[in-house]
């Protein structure tokens, strides 16, 4: 009975350094049910008046810091955030062991819902992925530019459905994404910053950063932290900043920018998303 008191202690104590962790970030108050889709902002009634945007954040100065200047960022990768439209994206999704069988079990629970929907392990070839985006009502997400970025695969169907904003806390600007869940949305806060030195960087956005960078599962109006931990790394093709031998352009030449998305769980990496952007 002691252990099973002990054992129910710590478990209270970790969800209550994961709340208060959590206490102060704005998160998006839009939640999922049982079918997300690319046809979920839609669907819930979500959109804005003048619901047409055409990048995933209006002017990236809105983040400038005295160790993050913006003017410095290559040209391409800055429109590419600001101008994602005029853009058209690659995928390939490597997943790690020991994660793979997971991977294999969710696939088909992703598939269904149409939500976080990668290619399983046994799929690592490229993928062209649809952009859309929608802006948000503020009634229904009042983050700050909130805003749906849907990106569909060759058959139209969704792959990822996300929420994105901005927020400022101590006078620095955060990226904040939510990706609706059936009960929640899993809520990412990421500190952009530069990928190499000079006068045209790429660009890195991480949760490993102080503060309210983090991810979270949140169940409005609480979150709560996870032990996961995620990054976003875009370099420029013009050579002006090398990316890593191992990742890949699979257009020959043609992309203007490549880019990996890498995931942790509890330290252990299971998953790399690597992206090769390329001008519509």
């Amino acid at each position: 009975m002691r252990g099973r008191t002990v054992a129910t202690g710590a478990v209270a104590s970790l969800a209550g350094a994961a709340a208060w962790r959590a206490r102060d970030v704005p998160f998006s108050p839009v939640t999922g049910g049982g079918h997300i889709g690319a046809e979920f902002v839609a669907r819930r009634g979500l959109a804005a008046e003048d619901p047409a945007l055409v990048g995933e954040m209006d002017d990236m100065a809105e983040f400038a810091r005295p160790d993050f200047d913006p003017e410095r960022v290559a040209g391409d990768v800055r429109r590419f955030y600001e101008r994602t439209t005029e853009y058209e994206m690659l995928l390939r999704a490597r997943w790690h062991r020991p994660f793979r069988k997971g991977a294999r079990l969710a696939a088909p629970v992703t598939t269904r819902i149409r939500q976080l929907n990668l290619p399983g392990p046994s799929d690592e070839d490229w993928h062209r992925l649809g952009s859309e985006f929608v802006a948000l009502d503020p009634d229904a997400d009042p983050r700050d530019g909130a805003r749906a970025w849907i990106r569909t695969d060759e058959s139209g169907a969704a792959v990822f459905v996300a929420l994105y904003a901005s927020h400022e806390c101590d006078g620095e600007r955060f990226v904040n994404i939510a990706a609706p869940l059936p009960g929640g949305n899993l809520s990412t806060v990421l500190r952009i910053g530069h990928l190499g030195a000079g006068d045209a960087t790429g660009v890195e956005l991480t949760t490993r950063a102080p503060g309210d960078p983090g991810l979270y599962w949140v169940t409005p109006p609480a979150g709560f932290a996870l032990p996961a931990d995620q990054r976003f790394r875009v370099w420029p093709t013009d050579g002006t900043v090398s990316a890593p031998a191992e990742v890949d352009d699979p257009t020959g030449g043609d992309a203007v920018a490549l880019a990996t998305h890498e995931m942790w769980l509890c330290g252990a990496q299971f998953l790399t998303v690597e992206y090769a952007v390329v001008p519509a």
